[in-house]
Formats: structure tokens, C-alpha cells, sequence
């Protein structure tokens, strides 16, 4: 490509300067793609679980109404809270190993899949 305008001035693009600020804008591109990402990913996971916590939580307040003694009730209530704190839990681990997956190789862990999968 021709460096030169018409009337003998070097053109934007072959200068230096203009080398090193589209190479940043090209990193910072794919460094905010990658956060993107991440935030998909934590958003969808936060998501699924809720959905699965409001699923228990109505199939339990169901069980309630239809309790017919105290101690129906009693079981319930005992039995979601032990899978309440199952679920916290479970969902911490999982938040946890999606940010230090993220942390350590700066990719989610489904990018990771893709490309272990890609070869």
C-alpha cells in the first residue's frame, strides 16, 4: 500500500503511533469480549440458579398447604432447609470455580471446552 498522499505527506496508518494504538485497541477489544463473556457466563448461572430455588421453594410452599399436622409440617420445612443449604452451597462452588477458571486462564470455562474440543 502506497505510505505516501497524493501531495507527498506520509498517511495516518504508516505511522508508528498508529501501529501501537490499533494493536491496544485490538487487545482491548478482545480483553472486553473475554469480560463479556465472563459476564454471560456468571449472569447465566445466577439465573439457572434461582430458577431452580424458586422451583423448590413453590413445590415446598405447595407441600405446606397441603399439610394436614404439625409435624407434616415440621418435615417439610426441615427438609428444605437442608436442601437450601445444599444448593447455597453448591452454587458458591460453582461460582467460585467459574471465577478462578476465568481468573487463571482469562477464558470461561465453556471457551476452554471449545477449544480443547477444536484440538
Amino acid at each position: 500500500m502506497n505510505d505516501m498522499h497524493t501531495d507527498k505527506r506520509p498517511s495516518v496508518e504508516s505511522l508508528p503511533a498508529a501501529n501501537a494504538w490499533n494493536s491496544a485497541l485490538s487487545t482491548y477489544a478482545d480483553c472486553f469480549e473475554e469480560w463479556a463473556a465472563v459476564g454471560a457466563a456468571w449472569q447465566s448461572e445466577l439465573s439457572q440458579f434461582a430458577e431452580r430455588r424458586l422451583k423448590d421453594n413453590v413445590s415446598t410452599y405447595l407441600t405446606l398447604l397441603s399439610a394436614r399436622d404439625a409435624a407434616s409440617v415440621w418435615q417439610a420445612h426441615g427438609a428444605w432447609s437442608v436442601r437450601a443449604v445444599e444448593d447455597y452451597s453448591e452454587e458458591a462452588n460453582r461460582l467460585s470455580r467459574l471465577l478462578a477458571s476465568v481468573t487463571a486462564s482469562g477464558v470461561t470455562p465453556e471457551a476452554q471446552q471449545t477449544t480443547q474440543l477444536l484440538g
